[in-house]
């Protein structure tokens, strides 16, 4: 705030160099606000709109099947997590 008490205010007679100077300023000024306030987004492969609760918890039951099956062998063959989430993303499609 205390920086734009210190400017210039673009009157009608402003050039069109002063009026983007002013908004390269002005961009400038909000986007170091932002970059120090905001909270930083991560993106990762289960950012996506369609990944919701309900994949995410059929994701992490499969991902404990398969760790049941790697540490202690046996159980259902075939079953991989792409396919599970797979048939999940569909359901959701369908409603």
């Amino acid at each position: 705030m205390e920086l734009a008490k210190e400017r210039a205010h673009l009157g009608a007679e402003c050039t069109e160099d002063e009026e983007e100077q002013e908004a390269a300023w002005c961009q400038n000024g909000m986007s170091s606000v932002l970059n120090a306030t905001a909270k930083k987004i991560r993106i990762s492969a289960k950012s996506k709109k369609w990944w919701n609760a309900n994949i995410k918890k059929r994701s992490n039951a499969v991902g404990r099947e398969k760790k049941q099956e790697r540490d202690f062998g046996g159980g259902r063959q075939g079953t991989g997590r792409g396919q599970e989430v797979d048939s999940a993303v569909q359901e959701q499609n369908v409603q």
